[in-house]
């Protein structure tokens, strides 16, 4: 067996993918949203990984598990545990096209084809999903209790450590002993349709509105972030493990 050819696909599909640009862009252009959606592959074995699917900014736990083996005929195919599903694999570009066999009777959240490489996981079937790779950042947050209640005192913050967020769209509501505040901090990768520049923007949120009140952005492959409005301070630092969390 070419271990080399499965290993290479393996190791493109590790990690996590969101899509969290599509949505936002669709949104911006008045076209209709495409559900925001959460891919989360991760290797069990020298041949098999797992699939996490899920809506939103997470994935929950894996339903599916894809074996990859390449054929004597030289086909790489994936087979889906317990179900008649497999998929035919082939390099495209940067990467590799996975596309559902004729007789495949697969589940309805997986798509008829995948396309993957280094930055993109594309699912295409009744719905098409353009979905990034996730990038996690460490960090912390800083809410005075004073923009809360005028009777707190000026140096008394709500301070939540050890916060881990990622760059597609990951937002944190901040809390005090699980009481909601009413604010919330995104991290998100974006790229401005005018420029075609891309940047890594941390926005502070009001949750009642969904409004960004004030954000800062940085290079999207920036290892810090942060922003500081004396009521409200957080920072962020690209994870040790930022795309295999």
């Amino acid at each position: 067996m070419n271990t080399d050819l499965v290993l290479s696909l393996m190791l493109l599909l590790g990690g996590e993918f969101n899509n969290n640009e599509q949505v936002w862009q669709q949104g911006l252009d008045g076209d209709a949203p495409a559900a925001r959606t959460h891919f989360a592959w991760q290797r069990l074995s020298e041949n098999e990984m797992t699939l996490a699917i899920g809506q939103g900014q997470s994935a929950g736990a894996a339903e599916w598990v894809f074996d990859f083996r390449l054929k004597a005929d030289g086909r790489l195919v994936s087979t889906v545990s317990g179900q008649n599903c497999a998929y035919d694999w082939s390099a495209k570009g940067e990467g590799y096209l996975g596309v559902m066999q004729p007789t495949s009777a697969c589940a309805d959240a997986l798509p008829d084809s995948w396309h993957i490489d280094g930055e993109w996981l594309i699912s295409e079937g009744s719905v098409n999903i353009k979905a990034r790779r996730v990038t996690y950042y460490n960090g912390w947050i800083a809410l005075s209790r004073q923009h809360l209640d005028e009777s707190a005192e000026a140096d008394d913050y709500i301070f939540l450590s050890d916060v881990r967020s990622h760059d597609e769209g990951h937002i944190i509501s901040i809390v005090d002993d699980d009481q909601n505040t009413g604010y919330a901090v995104e991290l998100t990768r974006l790229t401005y349709q005018n420029t075609r520049t891309s940047v890594l923007k941390l926005g502070i949120i009001e949750e009642a509105t969904g409004k960004t009140l004030a954000y800062s952005w940085a290079n999207p492959h920036a290892k810090r972030i942060g922003i500081n409005l004396r009521w409200v301070q957080c920072g962020f630092t690209l994870a040790e493990t930022a795309r295999n969390p």
